[in-house]
């Protein structure tokens, strides 16, 4: 797997290996910095139980954050995807696509950060950090 630069590199990488589940928190671990923990407790998952991650809790909790977040998108090419954006693949995945630096951060890999991803895409969510934030 290509590993992009260092200057392309805009969020921390956290992976959820080796658990099989909880992917939308490491993505909003990756974007926000919060602790998994945290996160979670958003959430509403309880210990113990599969934690699924769907587009209402992650629309939720971000908005919860400031974040501003638009509606869910179809796609069906990485093409299509703008801006930051969590991007639910198939066999029901999520991950983080820096599509201005064409980075791709999915949870499910050990190394990190990587420059080609052969997930397919089925929707994405732009997502822009509180103003505050951008502002800094």
């Amino acid at each position: 797997m290509s590993q992009p630069s260092r200057a392309a590199i805009r969020f921390p990488f956290f992976t959820q290996r080796p658990t099989e589940d909880g992917c939308g928190a490491y993505v909003l671990q990756m974007l926000t910095g919060m602790p998994l923990s945290d996160l979670e407790t958003m959430i509403g998952w309880e210990a113990g139980e599969l934690r699924r991650s769907v587009w209402p809790d992650l629309i939720r909790v971000l908005g919860a954050l400031g974040w501003e977040v638009g509606a869910p998108m179809a796609v069906t090419s990485w093409d299509a995807v703008r801006g930051v954006a969590i991007v639910h693949v198939a066999e029901d995945h999520f991950m983080l696509y820096d599509a201005d630096n064409a980075v791709f951060y999915d949870p499910w890999e050990w190394e990190g950060p990587a420059l080609a991803c052969n997930r397919v895409p089925l929707s994405y969510l732009s997502v822009r950090p509180p103003t505050a934030d951008r502002a800094a």
